[in-house]
């Protein structure tokens, strides 16, 4: 199976990938290796032959000049002339697969003025003048000496010849002499004449040998970075649900490591990102349970304040309607901060709701039946504020008290009209009743905290309101702000604000609001900040 998909990829040439990039640029560059060294040795061949044929003529040409005097070639016209035929065999000995040696003469003029003369042997070895087109020749001596030259040099060259001219003139001669070689053209410049067809076929098979060599080589370089760019395509894709196995100790397999450290970091960025979004839902989902609205009651001002420390609190406060013209307020702040307090906080609101509904709506029995499913003797509650919290308490020591979860919790009950107020304070924070004076009254608690433990006996406060005065209630994210010092707001700061005269509820939670963030600068907030006033304005 890999055999069958090793061979397309090997003559694929569209869509590359890393790898197929790589063996396609290493066969490219093995062909013009192959290419620049073809040329390279086709010249250096040619350069050699002219070399050693220019060697060996002027090696005999001089033994034949030797103890002779000037221009001697003239005198073997017509007659026999053994050792040039000799020098002939010697060079047709040089025959090869690349070049022949066809045929060899004499070049000469016995003055710089005179006519050119071609002295070649016949078949008998006799010597003969053969006129030749002074044209032609005029510029033998300047252009022709130690180089091949082809049939374009009208010397009387076919197509298929080319000759070289080998300067013999001794210093004796008034003339010039040339020893011309005529070479076979077919052999000489093969590769060049029938160039096109022969470098296909050689390129072809290059191209495959090179294609194959750089697959094998490519394939162990570049495979691990294809797969991490395969991996790094599904990361973008947001998958991280994987790993990318090691492959020893190279730089790839550090970049794969590092790779895999990544996909981990990017895991857990992912589900941090994912809890962000929980804790969005969360926090909307907590909204959700804050009074969307405050009533709006003739003769009272109700303001509230609540800004958690983080997305999710377990602060809350609550107002709302009951029957008889009452109104029902809840301040309280669960133990902790974060999504856990806060989803505690939304199951401590509706108790408080429902059991308020039903204390203040139903009759006797209903209540009575209540107490019983949780085990309580309803004659041992003295009123229904009680019932509310009593119930509360019940139920949250007997399905969550595992969790050792509690809370600290303000109830009261507002009658509207005459402004009695009846409250059961559950380890909260003090609340204070303020006048027109300063701090009037200081609520502090009358029981435990809610979920600490069963069969708590709640015990009620009971006080009115008189026009002017205003109900204060907070959570200790209010007392216990921290400075960049780690000092506390602390209460007395909270009490000297009280202290101070005020126009309306809401201002009085802005002020103290704004002290409280002036005081903590910088500092990051450590708890939520949640107040509520209420003010008897006739």
């Amino acid at each position: 199976m890999k055999t069958l998909h090793f061979i397309p990829e090997i003559f694929s040439f569209s869509k590359l990938s890393l790898s197929s990039k790589i063996t396609l640029y290493f066969a490219v560059f093995g062909l013009l290796i192959f290419y620049f060294t073809s040329i390279a040795w086709l010249f250096v061949s040619q350069k050699n032959l002219a070399d050693s044929i220019t060697r060996i003529v002027r090696t005999e040409i001089s033994e034949i000049n030797v103890n002779e005097s000037g221009d001697v070639w003239w005198r073997f016209i017509n007659k026999e002339h053994h050792e040039l035929r000799a020098l002939s065999r010697t060079l047709a000995n040089l025959t090869s697969s690349s070049h022949t040696i066809l045929d060899t003469s004499i070049y000469g003029r016995a003055a710089n003025d005179a006519p050119w003369q071609r002295l070649q042997l016949d078949d008998d070895d006799v010597m003969r003048v053969i006129p030749i087109d002074q044209a032609k020749v005029k510029d033998i001596s300047s252009h022709y000496e130690k180089r091949l030259v082809g049939s374009d040099s009208n010397l009387f060259l076919s197509s298929h010849k080319i000759a070289l001219f080998v300067n013999i003139t001794s210093p004796a001669d008034r003339g010039e002499y040339f020893y011309k070689v005529t070479i076979d053209k077919q052999g000489i410049s093969c590769l060049l004449r029938n160039g096109v067809l022969n470098f296909f076929f050689i390129s072809l098979g290059a191209l495959i040998v090179f294609r194959i060599a750089a697959h094998l080589f490519a394939g162990k370089l570049v495979r691990p970075v294809e797969q991490l760019s395969r991996a790094a395509t599904r990361v973008a894709e947001g998958d991280f649900s994987f790993q990318v196995p090691p492959v020893g100790e190279s730089e790839v397999g550090e970049l794969r490591e590092n790779f895999n450290k990544m996909i981990i970091g990017l895991r857990d960025i992912h589900r941090m990102r994912q809890l962000e979004v929980d804790v969005e839902r969360a926090r909307e989902f907590q909204q959700n349970f804050l009074p969307r609205e405050i009533p709006y009651l003739a003769n009272w001002d109700i303001a509230t304040c609540f800004d958690p420390a983080k997305n999710v609190s377990g602060d809350f406060y609550d107002v709302f309607e009951l029957p008889g013209k009452r109104l029902g307020l809840v301040i309280a702040d669960v133990a902790d901060k974060g999504v856990g307090p806060g989803l505690y906080m939304a199951l401590i609101r509706s108790l408080i709701r429902l059991y308020s509904e039903q204390s203040f709506e139903s009759e006797t029995d209903v209540i009575s039946t209540n107490f019983r499913h949780l085990g309580l003797n309803p004659q041992g509650f003295q009123s229904r504020e009680q019932r509310v919290v009593q119930l509360t308490n019940e139920y949250f020591v007997r399905h969550h008290g595992m969790e050792g979860m509690f809370a600290t919790l303000f109830f009261g009950v507002l009658e509207v009209e005459s402004g009695d107020l009846v409250y059961i304070n559950g380890g909260h924070e003090p609340l204070y009743i303020i006048g027109k004076n300063g701090i009037k009254q200081e609520l502090a608690p009358t029981g435990p905290a809610v979920g600490v433990m069963p069969d708590i006996n709640y015990k009620t406060g009971k006080l009115q309101l008189a026009p002017g005065d205003t109900l204060f209630g907070f959570t200790d994210g209010v007392t216990e702000a921290m400075n960049s010092r780690d000092e506390l707001f602390s209460r007395s700061r909270v009490q000297e604000i009280l202290g101070q005269p005020i126009n309306s509820s809401r201002e009085l939670l802005e002020k103290i609001r704004q002290q409280v963030f002036s005081f903590e600068g910088d500092t990051s907030r450590s708890d939520d900040l949640t107040m509520l006033a209420i003010q008897r304005l006739v």
